[in-house]
This record gives C-alpha cells, sequence and structure tokens, in this order.
C-alpha cells in the first residue's frame, strides 16, 4: 500500500519568484501568489511589468519556500488576462533541484576559509555563479570533500552572503588552479537573492551580445 505524497503549494499572498523567457531573453520576476484553483495559479499584473512580456503557452518556473526549503514549480502560461498571469500546474512542485539552476559569470569579493581556520584575506574574481554553488579560479587551501566558510559581496550587485560550502572538485587550468564548491548551508532567501543576480547578469550580458545598452 502506497502513502499518497502531500503536494506543497504556495498560499494566497506568499511571495513568489518567477523564472523564464521571453522573446529569448531570461527575466527574473518577484510577485505574490493570487489565487490557486487545483492546479493552476493567478498571479497580478502591475504597472511595470512590462519586462515580463511573455507569450500564451511559454513555459515558466515559479520558485516558493515552506518550511524553510525551496520549491520549484513548473507551469505553463495559459492566458495573459488585463490584471493578471493565468498559470497551468505541467508538474507538482518539488524541492528545488539546485543543479538545475542556471549560472552566470559575475564579478565579486570573495573570501574562503576552511571551517575552524583563522580568517582569510578578501579576493576580487570573476565566479561562476549559481544558487547552488560557485567555481572560481583560486590558488588558496580547498582540497575535494573540505567544508569552507565563504562570503560573498557585491556593492553593486547589494550582495552580501556568509554560507558554508564544500569543495566538489579542483581543476588545473592554463589559468591556474580552479575550485568547485557546493553549498551546504544557504538561507532561502539568500538562495533566492543569488537566482536573481544570476538572471540579472545572464539578461546584462545577452543584451551586450545584442548591442542593446539600456537594458533595464
Amino acid at each position: 500500500m502506497t502513502v499518497e505524497q502531500q503536494v506543497v503549494r504556495p498560499s494566497e499572498g506568499d511571495p513568489i519568484t518567477v523564472l523564464g523567457e521571453a522573446h529569448g531573453v531570461p527575466f527574473t520576476h518577484a510577485a505574490v501568489a493570487g489565487r490557486l484553483r487545483g492546479a493552476t495559479l493567478f498571479i497580478g499584473r502591475r504597472p511595470g511589468d512590462a519586462r515580463w512580456a511573455v507569450e500564451p503557452q511559454g513555459t515558466v518556473v515559479v520558485l516558493f519556500t515552506r518550511d524553510g526549503r525551496l520549491y520549484s514549480w513548473s507551469m505553463r502560461i495559459e492566458e495573459v488576462l488585463p490584471s493578471s498571469y493565468y498559470l497551468v500546474s505541467l508538474q507538482e512542485p518539488s524541492i528545488g533541484e539546485r543543479r538545475q539552476f542556471v549560472r552566470a559569470a559575475v564579478p565579486l569579493r570573495v573570501r574562503l576559509r576552511r571551517v575552524g581556520e583563522p580568517e582569510a584575506p578578501w579576493r576580487s574574481v570573476e565566479v561562476d555563479l549559481s544558487a547552488s554553488g560557485f567555481r572560481l579560479p583560486w590558488d588558496g587551501p580547498g582540497l575535494a570533500g573540505d567544508l569552507l566558510d565563504v562570503t560573498l559581496r557585491s556593492e553593486e550587485a547589494q550582495l552580501d552572503i556568509t554560507a558554508v560550502a564544500r569543495v566538489v572538485r579542483t581543476f588545473d587550468t592554463p589559468a591556474g588552479r580552479e575550485l568547485a564548491c557546493e553549498f551546504e548551508e544557504l538561507d532561502s532567501s539568500d538562495e533566492e537573492r543569488l537566482l536573481e543576480i544570476v538572471y540579472r547578469a545572464r539578461e546584462s550580458a545577452l543584451h551586450e551580445r545584442i548591442g542593446k545598452r539600456n537594458f533595464a
């Protein structure tokens, strides 16, 4: 006999983050969950939402938190109404698969040290960043399996995150040694902030490539 798995969904009024693409441009949209009817969700449209110029039948991922856990809900945009977006579930919400989160190169100030060791100096490097972890050039301490105290900071991106990460592998490249880490402990609000920063970096890089300098 199997036990039916309880479906977790956001409640009306909960903060959510919508990830998707509009005309080939990735976007992140902070919103509030509207009415939920079974496997459907309404999200209100507000002045200034023109960036989310999505087309009906497009797909998005709705992120929300419940009991400190991040959930992702794959949905289809069934209809764009005058006052709201009407979304239909494609797959029931599940605990976020961090490896599915997108990545982007982001310049950051970084401080890494093995857990329990003395404070390390700051370094300014370009980090291959996602909500699951990061990869960066690093000639300091760190072997596969090590736990690191990590601080990521950027005044421009308004980022200041302290977390614990595990070294998953190291690389020797022509430019030097690189370190790949996955977050072991990360607050859900920090996770959503990282997602937002990564998507904004992807948007900026794409628009720079196609020559649109005044993207906002």
